[in-house]
């Protein structure tokens, strides 16, 4: 009797240790489908300001991406997620998990179109910099330090907005900030030197050196006025 009493015992065990197993294989099913509706839900609204910023500034032409689009995804998946939250404790996926595909297809192809036409307004208009000009500017001796310290700003605020799949609020001004401070960084250059005295600044730089014949009168009396003229030397070969 105690014998028989011990295997029913030892069997009840090995029946709930089953039960909590399939419990906790199945509660960890469903958090992580529901941890996939949260995350596409963030990209939705993420997506929703970016093209809000966009859309803002001119740049998402009409039409394209409607407000619609976004609130079709986000309604898609808010009914995932309250589907979810009543599901019964051994009842299938499969629907829950073929809507999730499509609320991310959606979701991705929503993110492609904003991301592309934020890609496109990144690389609009860029103003070029020819910084090997700056450094070459700072062996000649002249206090460039804040005018590079001007464009690795511009270059750095670019680097993150160019690290970001769509906008956030206020990155198309920043943007535009960018564009201007490029601008004026170019024009504080060629006010400094002009394209034959920019030339010969490299060269000089160069191991090779400069030919004698690029040493002008015009040549000297712009050093002289920079006041970098005795910087420069010539050394016969």
């Amino acid at each position: 009797m105690i014998l028989l009493e011990r295997v029913l015992h030892l069997r009840t065990a090995a029946a709930a240790t089953d039960d909590a197993y399939a419990i906790r294989q199945r509660t960890g099913a469903l958090v992580t489908e529901a941890e996939k509706v949260e995350s596409l839900l963030k990209d939705v609204r993420q997506i929703a300001g970016g093209m809000a910023e966009l859309r803002t500034a001119g740049i998402l032409p009409d039409g394209e991406l409607a407000p619609a689009d976004t609130d079709k995804a986000a309604r898609m998946l808010r009914q995932t997620a309250a589907a979810l939250a009543v599901q019964d404790i051994d009842a299938p996926l499969d629907s829950i998990r073929a809507h999730i595909k499509q609320a991310r297809s959606l979701t991705d192809s929503l993110r492609q179109t904003a991301g592309h036409a934020w890609a496109k307004e990144l690389n609009r208009d860029i103003p070029p910099i020819n910084e090997d000009l700056v450094d070459a500017l700072d062996k000649s001796g002249m206090n460039v330090e804040q005018l590079r310290a001007k464009i690795e700003n511009a270059h750095g605020v670019l680097d993150v907005l160019r690290n970001r799949a769509v906008p956030q609020s206020g990155d198309v001004a920043k943007l535009q900030t960018v564009r201007e401070s490029l601008r004026s960084c170019g024009e504080e250059i060629s006010r400094i030197v002009d394209p034959a005295l920019a030339r010969v600044i490299m060269e000089a730089q160069e191991a090779t050196g400069m030919p004698l014949s690029s040493i002008t009168p015009e040549i000297l009396a712009r050093l002289a006025q920079l006041g970098i003229l005795d910087r420069f030397r010539v050394r016969l070969r």
